[in-house]
Order: C-alpha cells, then sequence, then structure tokens
C-alpha cells in the first residue's frame, strides 16, 4: 500500500474553496433575511391600511344602508299613510277634475218610469200641406224656372207654358169686355134721353137689356181667366198680343219642389200634376203597429222618434191616429203623427224607431240611469263624502232608457252624482284603486 504525501498547495486551495462557499452561503442568508424583513414590513403596512380601508367602508356602508333604510321606512310610511288615505277617504280630485269630468249632482227622489212600446216606420210628406199643380189649359212647356229641392215663395213662377187654348179664354174676355163697356155707353145716353122724353119706354128697355147681357159676358169670361190660374193683375194687364198665349204656373205656397213632370217642349194638359210643392216645416210619421201591440197603443199618447245611425236628434210628438183595422197582409196597424220639421231634418223616405209610452208608475226612489256605474260585478252609485268621491253599492228595480228605480243603497234626499259617473269609473280603474274603497254605507 503507498502512503499518502503532504501537499501544502493542495491543502492552501481546499481551504481558499471552503472560505468561498461559506461567505456565499452566509451572504445569501442575510440577503434573503434583509428580503423577507422588507416584505414582511411592506405586508404588516399594506395589511394595516387595508384593514383600515375596510373597516371605513364598512362604517360607511353601514351608514349608507341606515340611511337607506331611514328613506324606505319614510316612504313606506307615507305610502302606507297614501294608500290608508284612499282607501279610507275614497278618490280625491282636484276642483279642476271635477269640472273637466263634467260632474253633476243630483238629489235621489221619488219619480216615474214610463213603459215604452217600440214601433217601426218611415216619415212622409204632410199632404195636408202638400200642393200638386195641374196645369188648367193644354199648352207647350215654353220654360221651366225651378229644380227639385228649390225652396219657392207663395205665388212664384215655376214655369211658362204656351197654349191656344188661354189665347182664346183671353180673346174671349178682351171682345166681352170692349162690348160690355159700349153697352154701358149706350145704356147710359138712353137713360138720359129716356129722362128727357126723347126716346120710348121700348127702347130705353132694349139698351138696358143689352147692357146686362154684356155685362154678364165680360164677368163670365173674367171668370173663366181667374179658373185658368191667372192673377188679378195678370187678367187687368191682358192686351192683344203674343202674351195671349202665355200661361205661367206659380207655387200656391212658400215650400219646396219635390216633383217636377215636365220637360221642355212638351205638351202638356189639364189631366195631371206637373209640379209638386210641399212644406215640409211637418211631416207625417207613419207607423206600423203589430197585432200584438194594437190594445196598448191608443192616439193622444207621447211618441219618441229617433233614426238610428244619424246625428238627427230625437224628438217628441203625440200620436194623431192608429187604424181601428188590421192590415190582412202585414198583420199591422198604420198609426200617424204629426212631427214639427223646422230644420228640415226629417226627410221624407227616411226609417225611424219610435217609442210610445204605453204605461207609467211611480216608485220611491228614481235616479238617472247614466248614475249607476258596474264595478266588478256590482252595481254602485258615487257620492260625494267631504273632499272624496265614495262608491254606494245599489240594487236597482225596474228601469227605462233613463232612469232607473233604486230598491236599496239611496234613499230619497241623498246627492249622488248623475253625470260623469263613468269618468269616476275609468279613473278608479286606470288607478288601480280597489273598487271598494271608500265605500260608503
Amino acid at each position: 500500500m503507498k502512503r499518502a504525501t503532504f501537499n501544502p498547495l493542495r491543502v492552501l486551495s481546499l481551504l481558499s474553496l471552503m472560505l468561498l462557499v461559506s461567505f456565499s452561503f452566509y451572504g445569501c442568508q442575510d440577503a434573503h433575511a434583509e428580503d423577507n424583513h422588507d416584505v414582511e414590513s411592506e405586508e404588516d403596512h399594506s395589511g394595516h391600511d387595508h384593514a383600515m380601508e375596510e373597516v371605513h367602508s364598512e362604517e360607511e356602508h353601514d351608514d349608507h344602508d341606515e340611511d337607506i333604510d331611514e328613506h324606505d321606512d319614510h316612504e313606506s310610511e307615507e305610502s302606507d299613510d297614501h294608500e290608508a288615505s284612499e282607501e279610507e277617504d275614497g278618490l280625491v280630485l282636484s276642483e279642476r277634475n271635477i269640472e273637466d269630468a263634467g260632474i253633476q249632482f243630483s238629489i235621489a227622489s221619488s219619480g216615474s218610469i214610463d213603459y215604452h212600446t217600440q214601433l217601426l216606420g218611415e216619415i212622409s210628406m204632410n199632404s195636408d200641406q202638400m200642393f200638386h199643380i195641374v196645369p188648367p189649359v193644354t199648352g207647350t212647356v215654353e220654360e221651366i224656372r225651378v229644380q227639385i229641392g228649390d225652396r219657392v215663395e207663395a205665388g212664384a213662377v215655376l214655369a211658362v207654358l204656351s197654349s191656344r187654348d188661354l189665347a182664346d179664354a183671353r180673346g174671349a174676355y178682351l171682345s166681352a169686355g170692349s162690348s160690355y163697356s159700349l153697352a154701358q155707353t149706350v145704356h147710359s145716353n138712353q137713360q138720359e134721353l129716356f129722362d128727357a122724353d126723347f126716346v120710348s119706354e121700348q127702347d130705353f128697355l132694349v139698351s138696358r137689356q143689352q147692357y146686362t147681357e154684356a155685362r154678364i159676358e165680360y164677368q163670365t169670361a173674367r171668370q173663366s181667366l181667374l179658373n185658368l190660374g191667372l192673377s188679378e193683375y195678370e187678367i187687368n194687364t191682358t192686351s192683344s198680343g203674343s202674351l195671349l198665349t202665355r200661361q205661367e204656373l206659380r207655387s200656391p205656397i212658400e215650400g219646396t219642389v219635390v216633383a217636377l213632370n215636365l220637360e221642355p217642349g212638351e205638351i202638356v194638359g189639364d189631366e195631371n200634376s206637373v209640379l209638386t210643392v210641399a212644406d215640409l216645416s211637418s211631416v207625417w210619421v207613419d207607423l206600423a203597429v203589430l197585432q200584438t201591440d194594437v190594445g196598448s197603443v191608443r192616439a193622444g199618447q207621447t211618441l219618441t222618434v229617433s233614426a238610428s245611425e244619424s246625428d238627427i236628434p230625437e224628438a217628441s210628438t203625440v200620436l194623431d191616429y192608429v187604424s181601428p183595422v188590421i192590415d190582412r197582409s202585414t198583420r199591422t196597424a198604420s198609426a200617424r203623427a204629426e212631427l214639427s220639421n223646422p230644420h228640415g231634418y226629417w226627410m221624407p223616405g227616411l226609417f225611424i224607431t219610435a217609442h210610445v209610452a204605453t204605461a207609467e208608475s211611480i216608485y220611491p226612489v228614481v235616479i238617472n240611469r247614466d248614475a249607476v256605474q258596474s264595478l266588478e260585478g256590482e252595481h254602485v252609485v258615487f257620492i260625494q263624502h267631504e273632499d272624496s268621491f265614495e262608491t254606494v253599492p245599489v240594487e236597482l228595480g225596474q228601469s227605462n232608457g233613463t232612469h232607473v228605480e233604486i230598491k236599496h243603497g239611496l234613499e230619497q234626499g241623498d246627492r249622488y252624482v248623475s253625470g260623469g259617473a263613468f269618468a269616476l269609473k275609468a279613473e278608479i280603474v286606470t288607478s288601480g284603486l280597489d273598487s271598494h274603497a271608500g265605500h260608503g254605507h
């Protein structure tokens, strides 16, 4: 075995390497410790600040939550108070809203309810105020001055004819007038001569007879012209010439031309009407009464007339006539009433519906039909209590188109909303209020 020898250089190298390793090891430890110290310091500081911030944030959040809770509580209290007010006091409206809604009040009282029978009918012209114009002579139409629908005055010229018959009648009138004038002069002279004893009595009587006959002939010719439709002025201004054939057809009344049956150049005679003028300020209401209603419909009953699907206002009149005979084909009886028509709304030919008041009963409490509204299947009427509107449940009885009997819910003397009730109902529905809010009892 070879024995190892001592080498100083090698020992020195090993010692140097050991020192270097030791130095590196402890230096890294110190640096690591310092780094850890710095990190821990920063973490401690950062943690402290973050904790402080969290504490502060939580305090602010708590304060904010408290504010929100207080605000919510306040709003909740206000909402509860508001809802309670609506439930307890009903619907509150300002004076302007009340006026805009057209709310009106009435007092519940006793009243009558009429029962009506419905009849169907038609507007026709009043025959008592309708005039058919028939030419008094045969002639040729020279001029037409009106059309159907024209308003005319009494005496207005509607058409002009040229008539040979009229010319003959005017000629006879002129001849009779001339003979009458001559006979009158002769008789006057004979009267003077007879009084002076210059002529005999026989000659005087002959002149008087001729005078009388001439006067009769003249009056007859004049009456013939009057019968032909000539006026006094036209007769007095009659003279020879082309005007002898002129025949004017004039309106006998103030009214409306409703029929026109002639053309220019047409020959018309005295058999048929060529013009019709009617006074439409009043018309007839012709009705058909079913045999089941004949027993209850009588002359003298009040009649309300309306035209469906039109804006013509309703009109009232009295039934004048009910036929005592049932028509075999229609199984109805005819009835008639005269209706005032100053504005011309009720045109002949217009179909109408009429309601006849056939019975009447008196009830303790009767109110306007429009005052009753339906809320959630319940009939209610609105009343005003202090500053709010409340609903009152009512039990209905007999009714017609305008009024209704109240059996329970209102008493005589109660003040209720008679106009604008629908607007109050709409306000309750749209605002989401309970329909029983503010129920009056």
